[in-house]
């Protein structure tokens, strides 16, 4: 057995009358008498450095200590052959040897007795491991890890060959003109809008496949699950998607030259009308429509979808309460919109009236570096975070300024979204170079800091993207177990799914 002291800062000790000093030997042989680890009625009694670097405090409860790991990390991995780091009463002894590595992964964890300085006491702990404790509401989210990473648009079932450019067809090597978003929590639909409406950009292409134009992957895995219920509607008639912050699907459908809001909460299911829209919205036939959602589709939501591109950046902003349209306006975001590849797009933060939102757009010469621009704007349109032109170094040794944008016409990039998770506001950022896409999450208030931890929610993807449609994503939020997903899809390349969790 081997004996820890523990340290102890001694103060001044005031003495008043009725009270007397107890001599060191009368102090000590107290002391010899205690047998405990520090902290038995706290947090953080025992602490441990897992294979990962990760430093893991604990709890305790009764006679048991739980070493506190993310539900993202592997027990058997991370705490095989670790040393603990705890304290004990002063002049106690312990054993096993706390020096020594232990399996804490094993099932019944590791038994440590505390012995008293005079031998007279003990006391026994089972060291364990169990799940960290749950941020409190307001706290964002903690971790990130990729569920399905850098899986091919070919292993997404659609024909030819990624990275071979020597096709005719262009979505031969994956220009799908693509848009991913939730429909539930178990299902994710991808719009490939060169299959639905192969005018888009390409007017030689003049071949729909319907089997190809709405496909549905299983969230957990990306394996195919069906195709989406369209009801009536041509498929050109939907014009693009996303999902709301429950995960439900949402759709801008143009027929009969009017414009409409539809829902699914289910992919079989048919869809069910939200609303009319007073104009005619969606119609970019360059790639650059999109939609996005904030809020509850059956509550309160504000919607956004482009307005045309021109030299005020013109956005729709459209209310809903209660689950019916209320309110249509066009907002100006101040940064024209038919510059460099004529590609802008707006994301509401808030689901109440008059809400701000993130502005991603690309300013200068397309397919040319540092032309990225990212902003948050006030509802009136007032610019209050920029992000910083310094992320060389900063997200990726290899980037360029703030990124390129493409070269495609309304090609999107950046394409962003504002996340509300577990109270807290973020960017998810869709942005790259001529050869790379880089998805990131960022804090909304400063639009620099990268909340990823280094964990792996950001994708990195190798690929010659600059003539390509661009890509999207699309999350929702439990509320109910504290973790969002997020999913994003990039032309060329192919959809990875990310899970973030809101674990301490």
């Amino acid at each position: 057995m081997k004996l820890y002291k523990l340290l102890y800062a001694v103060g001044a000790i005031a003495l008043s009358s009725g009270f007397a000093a107890c001599s060191e030997d009368d102090m000590f042989k107290e002391d010899a008498k205690q047998a405990f680890i520090m902290g038995s009625n706290d947090k953080d009694c025992l602490t441990v450095t897992g294979k990962s670097g990760v430093v893991w405090k604990s709890r305790m409860s009764n006679d048991t200590i739980y070493i506190q790991i993310s539900p993202n990390v592997d027990p058997e991995e991370e705490l095989d052959s670790i040393v603990p780091k705890f304290y004990i009463s002063k002049g106690a002894t312990v054993s096993p040897d706390p020096s020594l590595p232990q399996q804490f992964w094993k099932e019944g964890g590791v038994r440590y007795t505390v012995t008293s300085g005079d031998g007279e006491k003990t006391a026994s702990y089972v060291v364990t491991h169990g799940l960290t404790d749950l941020l409190e509401d307001g706290g964002g989210f903690s971790l990130g890890l990729p569920q399905n990473t850098n899986v091919l648009f070919t292993s997404l079932g659609y024909p030819g060959e990624q990275a071979n450019y020597n096709f005719a067809d262009s979505r031969q090597y994956g220009d799908l003109n693509g848009y991913v978003a939730y429909c539930g929590h178990d299902h994710i639909v991808l719009m490939a809008a060169q299959y639905s409406d192969p005018q888009f950009d390409s007017p030689e292409l003049k071949v729909q496949d319907e089997s190809l134009s709405f496909k549905v992957f299983n969230a957990s895995d990306l394996s195919q699950a069906g195709n989406l219920n369209i009801g009536s509607f041509k498929l050109s008639e939907i014009r693009t998607i996303t999902s709301d912050w429950n995960g439900v699907l949402v759709a801008l459908v143009n027929t009969n030259g009017t414009s409409a809001l539809y829902y699914w909460t289910s992919y079989s299911s048919a869809p069910k009308l939200v609303g009319q829209l007073p104009e005619l919205m969606g119609t970019a036939t360059n790639g650059s429509n999109y939609l996005q959602v904030a809020g509850d589709i059956f509550g309160q939501a504000n919607v956004t979808t482009g307005a045309g591109a021109d030299a005020d950046g013109s956005h729709y902003m459209i209310h809903i309460e209660n689950g019916s349209i209320t309110d249509t306006q066009i907002i100006t975001t101040g940064y024209a919109s038919n510059d460099c590849n004529g590609f802008q797009m707006i994301s509401p933060l808030k689901p109440e009236p008059n809400s701000s939102y993130l502005v991603g757009d690309g300013e200068g010469g397309s397919n040319t570096n540092n032309t990225i621009r990212v902003y948050a704007n006030t509802y009136k349109g007032a610019t209050k975070v920029i992000m910083p032109n310094v992320l060389q170094n900063i997200w990726e040794s290899w980037w360029v300024g703030t990124g390129a944008s493409l070269a495609r016409g309304g090609a999107r990039r950046p394409y962003v979204s504002a996340m509300y998770i577990n109270g807290k506001y973020y960017a998810a950022i869709m942005n790259g170079t001529a050869w790379w896409w880089h998805n990131d999450i960022a804090e909304i208030d400063d639009l620099l800091t990268r909340v990823n931890n280094g964990d792996g929610t950001a994708g990195a993807f190798s690929v010659n993207c600059a003539w390509s449609f661009g890509g999207s994503c699309d999350w929702y939020y439990d509320p109910e177990i504290k973790e969002a997903y997020w999913v994003h899809y990039v032309d060329r390349y192919g959809m990875s799914t990310v899970r973030l969790t809101c674990y301490e």
